[in-house]
């Protein structure tokens, strides 16, 4: 038996992500949102605002005492306010580094606090961006924060090693651009704001954005495949190459 704690599957790729999952009678799905979109018998939902301090401190991993593997996927995040420094909303910006990097940070803390002592083999995977890795003017918050998730990765791959947590992997993923709500809002975002918006509007017109159920199926191979050995990954190039 296979536990994957998802966040963020209430839509987009959180969600084609369970559903992929949920084809695998063998694979049970804690999803983690504000809402639930997912009726199955292995699907249980725990509503949770990540963007909430508090609540997200309070989050807790059950024992599974059956299961071989248990995944933390930290899929939830938000590009948070499209617009240059010196002209962004302090509120906005607080809540984006909540919910992009601090929830992750404790969330990673507490699966680790509940399995480190455990025998089945434990694997997180974050997903990051491309955008950790090269700058875009416009997009502060979500560049800053996916590059300190990447980091972050490294720092708990290093301490796990240390610790000596046996039957551990820890990994970065940049899954491609996902046609989403978040590429939408890209794309409607005035060129004052972003001044690559046109960039955003000529990959959705020239069919360059993947569906969240391709990336799904894509992440559920690498899953499968992966030795986590990279504490970062590119996932379209990692297909490319096969």
């Amino acid at each position: 038996m296979k536990v994957f704690y998802i966040t963020g599957t209430s839509s987009g790729l959180g969600f084609a992500l369970a559903e992929e999952l949920l084809k695998d009678e063998e694979n049970h799905v804690v999803g983690m949102s504000r809402t639930c979109e997912i009726a199955h018998p292995n699907y249980v939902h725990r509503k949770v605002d990540l963007s909430d301090a508090v609540a997200t401190a309070k989050v807790r991993f059950g024992d599974h005492f059956k299961a071989d593997k248990v995944y933390l996927i930290n899929n939830a995040g938000s590009l948070g306010e499209i617009g240059y420094h010196g002209q962004l909303d302090g509120t906005e910006m607080a809540d984006a580094y909540q919910l992009n990097l601090v929830a992750p940070a404790v969330l990673i803390n507490n699966f680790l606090n509940a399995y480190s002592e455990k025998d089945a083999e434990k694997i997180i995977l974050n997903i990051s961006s491309g955008a950790s890795v090269a700058p875009y003017p416009g997009w502060g918050m979500y560049c800053a924060t996916k590059a300190g998730l990447n980091m972050l990765t490294e720092v708990v791959k290093e301490e796990a090693e240390i610790n000596g947590i046996k039957e551990f992997s820890i990994q970065a993923i940049a899954p491609g651009i996902v046609e989403s709500p978040m590429q939408e809002k890209i794309r409607s975002t005035p060129k004052d704001k972003f001044d690559m918006v046109d960039r955003f509007i000529e990959m959705k017109e020239t069919g360059m954005l993947q569906t969240p159920e391709e990336t799904a199926k894509m992440l559920v191979e690498h899953m499968k495949t992966s030795d986590f050995e990279s504490p970062f990954v590119d996932l379209r190039s990692l297909i490319e190459s096969k």
